[in-house]
């Protein structure tokens, strides 16, 4: 998502724009609760343990597993600080779990898909995606993402704090990022261009929790 992640993640949210949130997107009706609940089942359906919800499609090639010991010294200690907290911990299948988030994030970001976003990202951070949503589709524009691979996934920290436990991960991946006007003309990368894009997302989960699904809470470009 390149720039547009830049600049949704490093501005400072304020009350005008959650209320600006609010007066587009309008209050729920039952007919969305109901929608999102059958989406949430779907999702919970295809969860394992610690695993974050993975497409079903496989529009990348995968990275080469991510081996403990690779990991840099400080990461390493901090790891076996959380399986010592939380011995269910599978580190394999949360970096697995961390790819088919980004994925599933990114393709729902770029269809407009409310309730996936809603399953995935923390309060702050999906109200931040919904308004630029809302805004994008006030303007009549569509936007497309292709991860046409990944280049590296890496662990850039891990931070227990009591019951709550951060890992920031690292993906390296090129994309085909395009915008297109109300009219279908493409206004960013017509030439469809594929660009090499470095992000990290930090993801948190409870220990205590009873639910295995992490929360993508921060993202840095």
């Amino acid at each position: 998502m390149g720039s547009i992640l830049e600049l949704l993640f490093f501005a400072l949210l304020s009350a005008y724009i959650f209320y600006r949130l609010w007066s587009v997107l309008g209050q729920e009706t039952d007919a969305d609760e109901e929608r999102r609940e059958e989406k949430r089942h779907k999702l919970e359906a295809i969860l394992e343990d610690n695993v974050i919800p993975m497409p079903s499609r496989r529009s990348s090639e995968s990275p080469e597993s991510v081996d403990e010991s690779d990991l840099k010294s400080g990461v390493r200690d901090s790891l076996a600080l959380l399986k010592k907290a939380d011995q269910s911990f599978d580190f394999d299948k949360f970096m697995k779990g961390a790819k088919g988030a980004y994925e599933m994030v990114n393709q729902a970001f770029a269809e407009g898909d409310l309730d996936t976003l809603k399953l995935l990202l923390s309060d702050k951070v999906y109200g931040v995606f919904s308004h630029e949503i809302a805004e994008r589709q006030q303007r009549g524009e569509t936007y497309d993402v292709k991860i046409e691979t990944f280049d590296r996934v890496d662990v850039d920290a891990i931070e227990v704090h009591s019951d709550d436990v951060y890992i920031a991960v690292r993906f390296r991946s090129h994309q085909i990022l395009v915008t297109s006007d109300k009219d279908g003309s493409i206004i960013e990368n017509q030439a469809r261009i594929s660009i090499p894009v470095t992000e990290i997302w930090t993801f948190h989960r409870k220990i205590s929790s009873d639910a295995p699904n992490w929360f993508l809470v921060k993202t840095q470009t």
